[in-house]
């Protein structure tokens, strides 16, 4: 099998794709509402996109393998440490680089969304 195959067959692990999209999604949405393309790479603001991608991830792979999975688990710890990262210690390094807790839950909100919009089983397609 070449590489090229092997490569694509990224784009058939539904939690990749579900954490990709989530965190795209969230970035989309700040553009729109800031109507610029310089907020795609902001670190703050509405939703957060951290949080959608690892929100995205954990509940893609609750569907994936069930929620009782340790797989599952460790997805969930790493969302609530990006989320607190997100809220309690970036502001404190730099002003403008938090979240507040409505940006955080709306992230989380985002990734949900997409993570249920998706297939729940791999392959994708």
């Amino acid at each position: 099998m070449s590489i090229f195959c092997s490569m694509l067959d990224l784009f058939k692990n539904t939690p990749l794709v579900a954490t990709v999209l989530s965190f795209l999604t969230a970035q989309l949405i700040k553009i729109i509402t800031h109507r610029s393309l310089k907020a795609f790479k902001k670190y703050g603001g509405m939703p957060s996109g951290h949080a959608a991608a690892m929100s995205g991830l954990a509940f893609t792979l609750g569907r994936c393998v069930g929620y009782s999975s340790p797989i599952t688990a460790v997805a969930v710890a790493l969302l609530m440490v990006v989320v607190s990262d997100a809220v309690n210690l970036r502001p404190y390094v730099r002003e403008d680089l938090g979240h507040s807790w409505i940006e955080a839950f709306a992230g989380i909100g985002v990734g949900f969304l997409v993570s249920h919009l998706l297939p729940a089983r791999i392959p994708l397609w």
